[in-house]
């Protein structure tokens, strides 16, 4: 084994996921709110085109940044949500968004290079950066600030080996955002640095407040990384996408030739299909009932003591506060999983400032599955 890949940290929800099927087989099916993955199915129009690639029987490779058709809906996507001329050239499609973060960090990064990222913050970000050699620095965020950064603990962290920071926005494990004049200034003066901004922008769509606006409205510098995952229920179809400044396609272009060859056929071909009106529809109609599954479930957790110290404002996660309930959030996870099948994630993957005392829950799950897993909270609380 590699010194980098011992440098590889566990992902402990795919730990708590597996000690899940571990339970006893007449054990009570399990309550998921554990991985950030929509439990409705993909909208009908986007199955319909990937039955029509199969149909055609031509499924190959694509040109590495993706089919033009699919990087020009893309663009226009753009221009109908945001108002936004994104030219369809520096659209680069890739398989998922974990293959367009580490697409962006291979572009940026030199081996020792810094990285700075948010901590609370999305665990395999750190394990890509160090993938590529560099190094991730964490930037400890607070409820204070809305567990996002602001420009002046960016400029005090920056030092000499310092060449990019990832924001998202919303965030996982906090939904919280940064505001577009904030992501302005922070943008300019990275780019002042020589340095780049990435905005990991892929709970974008999943407002649960007023509808939010891409990073790249304030700033032409920025990657920005989206996905097709969240939006439109297609987790496992494996699509993303980047924007990248004109600067670095060249250089993106080149890595996903070597590194992914192109992103799948079919997926792509299906995906044209999300920007129709039919599909964004449904995908709106998604996002509504999150809203209503987030009443349920964060009220009903702090009805229970679990303290939320910020509301999200997109996505579909929380992250608690549950010092209250126990001494080690690990802990208390897998005694929830073994005791009443119900799954939250433990601190420990999200973030490295008293992990023992948070949880994240995730709620893209129908309100009567959660209503079910707050009964079983609550009588393992009861009986704890």
């Amino acid at each position: 084994m590699t010194s980098r890949a011992e440098l590889i940290r566990p992902f402990y929800v795919m730990q708590i996921m597996g000690r899940a099927d571990r339970r006893p087989a007449d054990a009570p099916e399990v309550v998921s709110m554990v991985v950030g993955e929509p439990d409705f199915p993909t909208p009908a129009p986007i199955i319909r085109a990937a039955q029509r690639a199969l149909d055609d029987n031509r499924i190959r490779y694509t040109p590495a940044l993706g089919l033009e058709s699919l990087r020009q809906a893309i663009a226009q996507d753009y221009l109908d949500r945001d108002q936004l001329k994104i030219p369809a050239h520096r659209v680069a499609v890739t398989s998922g968004a974990s293959a367009g973060l580490l697409l962006s960090l291979a572009a940026v990064l030199s081996p020792g290079d810094e990285l700075l990222m948010t901590d609370p913050g999305y665990p395999c970000n750190r394990q890509f950066a160090l993938a590529v050699g560099a190094v991730p620095k964490s930037l400890a965020t607070s409820a204070d600030t809305h567990y996002q950064p602001r420009l002046e603990d960016i400029q005090r962290a920056w030092g000499p080996r310092t060449r990019a920071v990832l924001i998202a926005s919303p965030a996982n494990p906090t939904g919280a955002i940064v505001d577009l004049e904030q992501v302005q200034a922070i943008a300019q003066w990275v780019r002042s640095q020589g340095g780049w901004l990435i905005m990991d922008e892929i709970y974008l769509r999943l407002s649960l407040q007023e509808p939010l606006r891409s990073a790249l409205a304030v700033s032409n510098d920025i990657i920005s990384v989206n996905s097709f995952s969240k939006t439109y229920s297609m987790t496992g179809w494996r699509l993303g996408w980047l924007v990248v400044p004109d600067a670095l396609l060249d250089t993106i272009e080149r890595l996903a030739q070597n590194l992914f060859i192109s992103p799948p056929f079919i997926s792509q071909q299906a995906a044209i299909a999300a920007f129709s009106s039919e599909a964004r529809a449904i995908a709106d109609s998604y996002r509504d009932q999150f809203l209503r599954q987030s009443e349920v479930l964060l009220l009903g957790l702090q009805a229970l003591g679990f303290q939320l110290p910020v509301r999200p404002a997109g996505g579909f996660y929380g992250f608690f506060d549950v010092s209250s309930l126990t001494d080690d959030s690990f802990k208390f996870c897998e005694a929830l999983c073994d005791q009443q099948g119900v799954l939250m994630a433990p601190g420990l993957d999200f973030t490295d400032e008293e992990p023992q005392k948070m949880v994240r829950v995730s709620f893209p799950k129908s309100e009567p599955v959660l209503q079910e897993g707050l009964r079983r909270i609550e009588r393992f609380l009861t009986n704890s």
